[in-house]
């Protein structure tokens, strides 16, 4: 009895003994039959595409109506079985429209007269999503092939199919940006699912002219994005992109990115630069697409329940005070608004003043009404991975708990509170504890919210500075005219000389420039990292902030009344 080659393969496993054995097996074909080798040979051609060129078998059978659920097995398949060491080959251009499957039989309906290749397979965007509608285009791509072999989109519970599969991922321990673990997702659904991580334009072309979808990666993005091909003509590759259109400045994810055209040199470059590229080729059994059905009525708005993907395809508008009553809707809300940023905390579908708070300012970074959720409201909040004009590492504070604990004029605070922010952010220190820090300071030491010139006049300031030797003041004068200046009193010819060639400024040769609101919050941030402040206040240690700035604990009391105030509004 006779060793099956089919078997050998099917069980290959990469193992030592394995890997061994086909060694063995190489060197006597090439002592017998060496052509059987050859790159160009049937047996390779073969090899590379086992049965790629044969059109799939299409079953008339209806669509099931509920999802199954799929269980989960000790070790799935592997992919695509590569043979030892392989031969590298030149790529060849994508250009020129394949053969169509099979010479001499009926041409299927997917091949077009011209020879292009268009497969129906069902569009879905990911941006109507329950779950993370700007990070799922891996679970979207995947359902879109799935739905083409006749997977239902929605499960029996309404839940749509790319909600499913990425929740399936949590729950099992899959990472939907690991292309193996879509691999064990796909075939934990019951899928033939083989990942290429050297694919060729020209296998993509074979696979999609068998009737057959695949998924490939590009850096759309910056942190990559996957797309369905389903076609190509002589211009380019017919895809299903679950974010929208890409364009060279990015996305527009107002239009569908059902069926465009990519051209063949925008997704080589994307996708293949080298020639190669991840691709996963996905195979399945297709079903014949259902008849048509007359369009249902729309059903009646339900008063909770709702998800911001149900008002942006229905176009509703509903009140905030509306839809403040639904927990259903005021947690996908939350969970986006923390997604931005805008709000902390666990969602909890309880629309309380923290997500009020965080939906006015999601309202105004895009100019929308924040009474209403609208159908652009929805849409905004669907899909955006940013606010226009919103840095939440200075919206701490807002100016107006800064004047009233400060007990200080707004104009100052809105002259100077600015320049703080921004100098604490250049630093890479703008934080909660730093910030408190810097304010408590700013209102010890100037007894308000504005850089100030030091109490005293020339006499009292020549009495108390001139002469003295560890503030640098050498020369006649020197006493006036380092007097104290700024947000913390900056005092003597030495610490003007090192501030000024910190920041690039001449202090040491016009002092007066400490005043300038900028160049004051400057000197105080750069006081503080020479002295490590902030370490201090994010470790709590506020007796220790007060020493390092002051030299002592002048002022403790006021200082730690005002730490706790701000410490209260900022929680």
């Amino acid at each position: 009895m006779s060793v099956s080659l089919v078997n050998v393969a099917k069980y290959y496993k990469g193992l030592p003994h394995q890997d061994e054995a086909l060694r063995q097996l190489q060197k006597q074909i090439e002592e017998v039959l060496p052509e059987i080798l050859d790159e160009e040979s049937e047996f390779a051609k073969a090899w590379r595409s086992p049965s790629w060129l044969q059109p799939p078998i299409r079953d008339a059978a209806p669509q099931p109506t509920s999802s199954p659920t799929p269980q989960l097995r000790p070790s799935p398949t592997q992919g695509i079985l590569s043979s030892p060491a392989p031969q590298p080959r030149p790529t060849a251009s994508p250009g020129a429209i394949a053969t169509p499957p099979i010479p001499g039989t009926n041409t299927p309906s997917y091949v077009k007269p011209d020879g292009s290749v268009n497969l129906e397979v069902p569009y879905l965007s990911q941006l109507d999503n329950v779950e993370n509608p700007a990070g799922a285009c891996n679970v979207t791509s995947v359902a879109m092939c799935m739905a083409y072999f006749g997977h239902p989109i929605k499960n029996s519970k309404g839940e749509q199919l790319e909600d499913e599969l990425y929740r399936f991922c949590q729950n099992n321990g899959l990472s939907r940006h690991s292309p193996q673990d879509l691999q064990t997702l796909s075939k934990l659904y019951g899928y033939d699912y083989k990942l290429d991580t050297a694919g060729r334009w020209e296998d993509i072309k074979l696979w999609l002219a068998a009737g057959k979808p695949c998924i490939i990666h590009g850096w759309f993005t910056r942190s990559g994005h996957i797309v369905v091909l389903r076609g190509y003509t002589d211009r380019g590759w017919i895809v299903n992109d679950p974010y929208g259109e890409w364009f060279s400045w990015g996305y527009d994810t107002s239009v569908s990115g059902k069926g465009l055209l990519y051209s063949f040199g925008m997704m080589e470059s994307i996708c293949g630069p080298n020639g190669t590229m991840w691709v996963h080729y996905f195979d399945g059994k297709p079903v014949a697409a259902p008849a048509p059905t007359p369009t249902p009525a729309p059903a009646p708005r339900p008063k909770t329940g709702l998800t911001l993907q149900d008002i942006y395809k229905n176009g509703w508008t509903i009140p905030i005070e509306e839809a403040a009553q639904d927990p259903t809707l005021v947690r996908q809300m939350e969970v986006r608004l923390k997604a931005l940023r805008l709000m902390s905390g666990v969602p909890d579908g309880v629309y309380g003043p923290i997500t009020e708070a965080a939906v006015v300012r999601f309202a105004q970074g895009f100019n929308l009404d924040p009474t209403k959720i609208t159908l652009e409201f929805a849409k905004r909040l669907i899909e955006s991975r940013d606010i226009p004009g919103y840095n939440p590492a200075k919206e701490i504070i807002n100016s107006a708990i800064v004047a009233a604990v400060l007990d200080a004029p707004s104009s100052d605070v809105n002259t100077y509170l600015p320049s703080l922010l921004d100098a604490l952010e250049k630093k890479g220190i703008l934080d909660k504890p730093t910030l408190i820090a810097a304010l408590a300071t700013i209102g010890i030491e100037t007894g308000g919210f504005r850089p100030i010139n030091e109490y005293g006049d020339r006499q009292y300031f020549t009495e108390m500075y001139e002469s003295r030797d560890d503030l640098g003041n050498t020369q006649r004068g020197d006493g006036a005219r380092y007097h104290g200046r700024g947000f913390i009193q900056l005092t003597g010819r030495a610490n003007y000389r090192y501030y000024g060639r910190k920041l690039g400024i001449p202090l040491e040769e016009n002092p007066e420039l400490a005043l300038d609101p900028k160049i004051s919050a400057q000197i105080l941030v750069e006081y503080f990292w020479d002295r490590e402040v902030d370490l201090l206040a994010q470790d709590g240690d506020w007796r220790g902030v007060r020493l390092a700035v002051n030299g002592g604990y002048n002022g403790w009391d006021r200082f730690w009344a005002l730490v706790r105030d701000f410490q209260y509004y900022m929680s």
